[in-house]
Formats: structure tokens, sequence, C-alpha cells
């Protein structure tokens, strides 16, 4: 199944220590001490990503309850915040 867009995965860390590991697949890109480091590397990296791949890219967090929330949309270097879809998703 071709995909749209390409997919940045951040993983809930137990640890308040981390790491945050930022992953584009099973790939990792990068390892952070917070989630907020993670995120701000990846949204340095969606650019970047967006235009060689031609593609835009997603962001997604997985929150402590193992659910996935997207973060940010990214094209071509724009980056905007996520969009709550149905009226779920709250952002802190």
């Amino acid at each position: 199944m071709a995909s749209s867009s390409a997919q940045l995965f951040i993983p809930y860390s137990e640890s308040t220590q981390g790491p945050w590991i930022v992953r584009r697949a099973s790939l990792p890109l990068g390892r952070y001490a917070s989630q907020a480091a993670a995120i701000a590397a990846a949204e340095q990296l969606a650019p970047g990503l967006s235009d060689s791949l031609g593609l835009p890219v997603e962001i997604h967090v997985q929150q402590a309850d193992g659910t996935w929330e997207e973060h940010t949309f990214v094209v071509a270097g724009l980056v905007s915040g996520a969009m709550p879809r149905s009226g779920m998703g709250h952002h802190a």
C-alpha cells in the first residue's frame, strides 16, 4: 500500500531520562533526552525529508497510554500543527 506521505514516529519512553527515539519505519534516526527534544529534532528533519522524497511528512508521537497522536504535518519546509481528527486528540 503506497503512502501519500512519509512518516516519522516518536515512541513513548517510560524513563524520564529517555531515550526518546525518532524513527522512520524501523530505522532510528536519532536519540534524545526528552520528548520535547525528539519532537524538535523531528521537526528539523522533516523539511529536508519532504524535499528529498517529494512527499509531505507526518510526525506521530506516542502517548503514555499507547495511542499515537499526529503532532505535525510538514510540506516542503512548512510546519503546521496537527488538526484534531473527529474532535479527538488533546494537545497539552
